[in-house]
C-alpha cells in the first residue's frame, strides 16, 4: 500500500512538471536579464549636393575702342616741289574744316601744326581764319626754313581793315624784325624788311591793293635775289646778301596798336626753295579750293 502511494505521489508530480513545461512558452528568454536595446541606426552623413560654380551673366564681346576716322583723300592744288608746310583757311585740320579747332594742321604732314586760343580776336569761319589785331605764333621748326638760304613764304588773306596807327604788320619774327612784311601807310608802301645787311624790296602805293584778296609772297636765294610778288606779279627784288639770323618768335598778325590790322586768313604756304613768278601765279589761283575727294 505503501508503495502504490509513493507511486501515485511520483506520477502526479512527473504531470505537473509536464504541465509546467507545457505552459511556458518555448525559447522564452530569462526575464530578469534587461532586454537588448539595439544601437540606433547610423544614418550615412548627408551629403551636401555639390555647389555648382556660380555662372556668371553671359557679357558681351568687350566693344574695341573706337578708332579714328580716317582723313578724307585730299589732293593739294599747289606747287609740291619743296612745300614745307601747308595751312589753308578753309580745310583747317586733315579731316577738313572744323570751327572748333585749336591747331591748324599742317597739310604737308610734316607736322608743323599752329597751337593757339579761339577767342575775340581769333575765329573760324568757312573761308578761313578772322583774326583781329591777334598774334598768332608759328612753330619754332619754320626758324630754320626762314634762315636758310633758299626759302619762299605766301600769305593770302581777304577782308583787310588796317587798324595800326603806321603800319599793318602781315608777318613778323621779334625781337629783332629780321623777317617783317608790312604795310606803311604813310606811303602806302608794300615792304619787306630782314637782316641790316641785304636792303628792303618795296613799292610804295600798292599795299593794300597788293594784299587784300591776292597773294602776298617773298622769295629769297642767298647770293641771288630777295623778290617781291602779289599773285605772281614782281613788285621789287633786291640783293640777298646775308641770310635773316631770325631768332626768338615768328607769328602772324600783330597785336600792338601801331601795327595791327583785321583779315580773314586763307592760306599760308612756306617753301624750301625760290618759286618763279609762274609757280607763285599758279598757286595764287588755287587758293580756297582744296576740297575732300579733289
Amino acid at each position: 500500500m505503501k508503495k502504490l502511494l509513493v507511486l501515485i505521489l511520483a506520477v502526479v508530480m512527473i504531470a505537473a512538471a509536464a504541465v509546467s513545461c507545457a505552459t511556458k512558452p518555448a525559447g522564452d528568454a530569462d526575464t530578469t536579464k534587461e532586454p537588448a536595446t539595439e544601437a540606433p541606426a547610423t544614418e550615412a552623413p548627408a551629403t551636401e549636393t555639390p555647389t555648382e560654380a556660380p555662372t556668371e551673366a553671359p557679357t558681351e564681346a568687350p566693344t574695341e575702342a573706337p578708332t579714328e576716322v580716317p582723313a578724307p583723300e585730299y589732293t593739294i592744288p599747289y606747287v609740291t616741289d619743296g612745300l614745307v608746310a601747308l595751312f589753308e583757311g578753309s580745310y583747317n585740320t586733315k579731316r577738313g574744316q572744323d570751327l572748333n579747332t585749336e591747331l591748324w594742321e599742317d597739310l604737308t604732314g610734316n607736322g608743323n601744326d599752329i597751337d593757339f586760343m579761339l577767342g575775340d580776336s581769333a575765329g573760324w569761319s568757312a573761308k578761313g581764319l578772322e583774326i583781329s589785331a591777334a598774334r598768332i605764333e608759328f612753330p619754332e621748326e619754320l626758324f630754320d626754313l626762314i634762315n636758310g638760304e633758299e626759302f619762299t613764304v605766301e600769305y593770302s588773306i581777304s577782308d583787310l581793315v588796317v587798324t595800326g596807327v603806321n603800319f599793318a604788320t602781315l608777318l613778323n619774327v621779334l625781337p629783332n624784325d629780321q623777317f617783317a612784311l608790312f604795310i606803311r601807310n604813310s606811303n602806302g608802301a608794300i615792304e619787306f624788311k630782314t637782316s641790316p645787311s641785304n636792303s628792303r624790296p618795296q613799292k610804295a602805293g600798292v599795299g593794300f591793293d597788293s594784299v587784300n584778296d591776292k597773294t602776298i609772297a617773298v622769295t629769297f636765294k642767298l647770293g641771288d635775289k630777295i623778290r617781291l610778288y602779289s599773285d605772281g606779279e614782281l613788285l621789287s627784288e633786291v640783293d640777298a646778301k646775308d641770310t635773316l639770323q631770325a631768332t626768338s618768335t615768328f607769328f602772324i598778325g600783330h597785336n600792338d596798336p601801331n601795327k595791327s590790322y583785321d583779315a580773314t586768313v586763307r592760306s599760308i604756304r612756306f617753301y624750301d626753295r625760290a618759286l618763279t613768278a609762274e609757280e607763285l601765279a599758279a598757286n595764287a589761283q588755287a587758293v580756297g579750293t582744296l576740297k575732300a575727294g579733289s
